[in-house]
């Protein structure tokens, strides 16, 4: 229906001559399609319109997606119109502070003018110099590690990440002190599994929390006022935050003692709805994932559109992995939260048992359905996960001769006939049958099982180490004797 009434606001827009019109806004609906109008009004939760074309109209604030949910909220802060006037600019802090004052307690260009949710991510991340991470059909993050001499809002940001659609931003999140990055002594991608030295002191790592608190606190309260206290997340992640809002905007300074210190930017909306996620309906999630199976010439079938989240140097690897999987599925997920519900060690090192017990609870809060597979599965079961568009956590052991195998196998398969190269894969799959496997504590890992090649009998396998490692192949018996033959799913 509202697509119907969208469709002939569109074509009447189209058709008939346009006048001039202050403060016209692009605004989307939750099925894709937009609309140029004015925002008159907003009361409740309905929001008056006047397209280009002087046709005023009143629907549901509830039909547009988040960031123009955001941005008509913002707006309709400042007009000052209908009865919801004064109690929205209650929550929507001091519009009439410029966005040069907010980047200037930032120390950083986030704004580029007095609405972030309108940007496009790619820009965003180019005024901020913030590198991509991942990029998918519907989907955009950059990720930068920083720099020890990096300040934002006076203090270290350690992972400073960017989150937006195809084209407009929804989020940052800026992570400070915290027990992974502040001890993580491994090293990137396949070097994470040699350690080095660091110190790990509880009692060093609640100072810095502390400091990182203070000085992010004093500089947002020097602008903002002193933030209120509110609860925010759910399950697990549930926690006490500190809320400044400003211009449609909500600053989150988020304190787990003993674990990190986290500043967000999000949408009022979703600060007001404490981070619950609305429920994405299965028909349509299940549609979207069948279609993001690709079938190559070659007979490789691989889902595509899994979100990338690099772990950086630290172990990681469980809660990035989970993350990914958890946003693919349409359920909201951030590493750092997960490796506090895991019971993550300093620098790493996951109670994987606790963090799938969080897991579960947060996926079926989420309508989702989370279990674990009884063993490594079997090659025809796991072309079924793929076939549906359903990625497969996979326990495993990374090692060294597990990832050069790996590296030289992606590499010399390309561009060979599927005929030829199941040969080669048939004689490795001889030969790793005459190796011991790996030992129970050896160079344990996680990673996501995401394609197939049922001609050559070869799995494709993604790990959270950055772009380099999206997509690597590995015979299915070699798969077998390197896995922990543990192995966990996100269904419908």
């Amino acid at each position: 229906m509202f697509t119907i009434i969208f469709r002939t606001f569109l074509s009447l827009f189209f058709c008939l001559p346009l006048i001039s019109a202050p403060k016209l806004q692009t605004l989307t609906s939750t099925k894709g399609a937009t609309i140029q109008a004015v925002v008159l009004k907003l009361e409740g939760d309905k929001v008056s319109l006047r397209r280009a074309d002087g046709v005023s109209f009143q629907v549901s604030l509830g039909l547009f997606d988040e960031a123009s949910r955001a941005k008509i909220t913002g707006i309709g802060n400042q007009t000052g119109q209908g009865d919801s006037a004064s109690t929205l600019r209650e929550t929507s802090g001091s519009p009439d502070i410029p966005f040069e004052k907010i980047n200037e307690i930032f120390g950083n260009p986030l704004f580029g003018d007095n609405l972030l949710w309108d940007d496009a991510p790619g820009d965003v991340a180019s005024r901020l110099r913030w590198p991509g991470e991942s990029s998918t059909e519907t989907s955009q993050s950059f990720r930068l590690y920083a720099p020890s001499n990096y300040k934002f809002a006076a203090a270290r940001p350690y992972s400073a990440a960017l989150y937006g659609g195809s084209s407009s931003t929804s989020g940052v999140s800026l992570v400070f002190a915290n027990k992974g990055d502040c001890f993580a002594s491994a090293g990137a991608g396949e070097e994470h599994f040699k350690q080095g030295e660091v110190t790990k002191d509880p009692k060093v790592l609640a100072s810095w929390i502390e400091r990182d608190e203070e000085l992010i606190t004093e500089r947002m309260e020097s602008l903002l006022g002193k933030g209120r206290r509110q609860n925010y997340g759910q399950g697990s992640a549930k926690r006490k935050v500190s809320r400044w809002d400003w211009s449609g905007h909500s600053f989150l300074l988020s304190v787990a003692e003993g674990d990190f210190v986290s500043l967000a930017v999000e949408t009022i909306e979703r600060a007001n709805a404490r981070g619950k996620a609305r429920k994405v309906a299965d028909m349509h999630i299940r549609r979207v994932h069948r279609a993001n199976v690709e079938r190559r010439d070659n007979g490789d079938v691989v889902i595509g559109n899994i979100p990338m989240v690099d772990q950086g140097p630290k172990g990681y690897c469980v809660p990035a992995t989970f993350e990914r999987c958890m946003r693919y599925m349409e359920v909201p997920a951030d590493m750092y939260l997960l490796a506090m519900a895991g019971s993550t060690g300093l620098g790493g090192g996951t109670h994987t048992p606790t963090l799938v017990e969080s897991v579960q609870k947060e996926v079926w809060s989420a309508g989702r359905t989370f279990k674990p597979l009884k063993s490594h599965p079997s090659f025809k079961e796991l072309m079924r996960f793929i076939d549906s568009g359903i990625p497969i956590l996979w326990g495993l052991h990374s090692t060294e001769k597990f990832n050069r195998i790996a590296n030289e196998r992606t590499k010399e398969r390309v561009g060979v006939s599927p005929g030829s190269w199941k040969e080669t894969i048939k004689d490795a799959s001889k030969e790793i049958k005459g190796f011991s496997k790996p030992h129970i504590s050896e160079a344990r890992h996680i990673c996501i099982i995401h394609g197939f090649n049922k001609e050559t009998g070869e799995i494709a396998f993604t790990d959270s180490w950055g772009d380099r490692y999206k997509e690597r192949w590995i015979g299915a018996d070699e798969a077998l004797h390197f896995s922990q033959n543990n192995c966990w799913v996100i269904e419908y």
